[in-house]
Formats: C-alpha cells, structure tokens, sequence
C-alpha cells in the first residue's frame, strides 16, 4: 500500500513492476485529484491520514497484513499507521522520508557531489521555507507515461492539498507521542530505508534513526536522485519493496 506526499498516479514507473510480483495499491487523498476534500478539513493531520487509509482498506475489502510504501511525508503516515496497528503491518518501505533542516539556508549545502551530475535540486522536502517544488520540476517527469504527466498537471491546476512544513511538523510530533522510546518498534518486520545523498547532517542522523525502527533493516542509495526518487531512479524503489515484500512473504532476513 503507498502512502505519499503526491498524486496516486505519479507512480507510473514502479506500480506495473511490483504488480507483476503482488497487489499494489494508490489512492489519492482526500481533497487530492481525484478525491473528495472532507467536510471543513483544510490542514488535515498525519491522523487524518492514517484515519482516512485505515477506512479505505477495510471499505475497499483490502485484508492485511501490509507492505506500506511511504514516500516523503508518506513515510511519516506510514510510521504513524505502524504505530496505531502494529498487527496489521507486515513490512515497510521507507523513500526520502520527510525530514526538518532548521539551518539557515546558507548552511544547508545545496551543492550535488561532483559524481551527481545533472542532478540539479537537493532532495528536499520540509526546511524553513514553504516547498517551492513539484514532480513536474524535476527533469525526470517526462519519464512518467504521457497520461500521467497529464493527470498531475489535472491534479495541480484543481488545487489539490499538497502537505506544508506545518503538517510535516505536527507530523513528526504525532509519531513521537504514538511511540515514545520504544526500541525497534517494528521488532524483525523487514523495513527498507532509500536514501539520496542529501549532505544535511541532520538528513543522514534521520536516516539511520529510521534504520533502528526494526532489527531487519536495510538501506538503499539512490546516488543520483533528488528527492524525486519515485521518478529519478524507480529502479531503487522496486528493488527495495520487491525486498520487503519477499522478505515478508517467506519469513527471512533482508538481503544486504
């Protein structure tokens, strides 16, 4: 299941690929293209989310346990959902998870390394300022099928709710009361964390605060990704839920 920061249909380049190994699903959330915003719900929370994902699947009569697949600040819903239903998670993926860069923006080294050529944004999420950019920005975008290009273009011009460093911050506070200090919360479920080559010290201490979520972690490089790594190197992601999925499924240790 995909919790993202996006459209269900900016993943065009992975959901063939994983639907040839299980069932992959994306939705989009409401007051995003194609679903209805709640009543008076403007800011919703990672709550709100997990509320409205936990609905979802039993109304679409989708049983689990789960893979969930959170990218951006995907990756904290996901958290979120693992922390209120433990029983019904079996493995999580992890992409770019949404992190905070309180830096000033002088500090936040956005210089690539010199082997990222062509890489030309830092991947990115939440730092002090609003997000500035989309999938669209990226120059990867025209990668995505033809008909996807054209619904998230839809989906941007109907004003659909993208998530802002506020939710991203109630965000992170909600995990941290759902869970408070409990070691390895996901215990042995397989868990894969994607990471960019983003030089924010804070950004690689996340990363490996995120790989101690469970005791069979694993984490991949995405060398030459921005934070658009679903559309940078889909390759990684594929590989990383076909991971967990197999590492779920039989029972065994991830692959390093």
């Amino acid at each position: 299941m995909i919790a993202s920061g996006g459209f269900s249909f900016d993943w065009g380049l992975i959901q063939p690929k994983i639907a040839q190994l299980t069932r992959i699903c994306t939705y989009d959330p409401a007051g995003t293209a194609w679903s209805d915003p709640l009543p008076k719900q403007t800011n919703p929370t990672c709550t709100d989310r997990v509320n409205e994902l936990q609905q979802l699947l039993k109304k679409a009569g989708i049983t689990g346990p789960y893979v969930l697949v959170g990218f951006s600040i995907g990756g904290l819903v996901a958290r979120l959902y693992a922390a209120r239903y433990p029983n019904e998670i079996a493995g999580m993926v992890l992409v770019d998870h949404a992190f905070i860069d309180t830096r000033p923006e002088s500090a936040l080294g956005t210089n690539p390394p010199a082997h990222m050529t062509g890489v030309d944004t830092p991947p990115v999420l939440i730092s002090s300022e609003p997000i500035a950019l989309d999938l669209e920005d990226d120059r990867n975008f025209s990668k995505l099928p033809q008909r996807d290009q054209e619904l998230h273009r839809w989906a941007l011009s109907i004003h659909s709710l993208r998530p802002t460093p506020e939710m991203a911050a109630e965000c992170f506070s909600e995990v941290d009361k759902a869970a408070p200090n409990i070691p390895f919360p996901l215990e042995n479920k397989p868990l894969a964390v994607v990471s960019t080559l983003y030089d924010s010290p804070r950004y690689r201490r996340l990363q490996r605060d995120l790989l101690l979520l469970s005791h069979n972690s694993r984490q991949l490089i995405a060398e030459n990704s921005t934070h658009m790594v679903i559309i940078d190197q889909p390759e990684i992601v594929i590989q990383a839920i076909r991971g967990v999925v197999v590492s779920a499924r039989d029972h065994t240790s991830l692959q390093q």
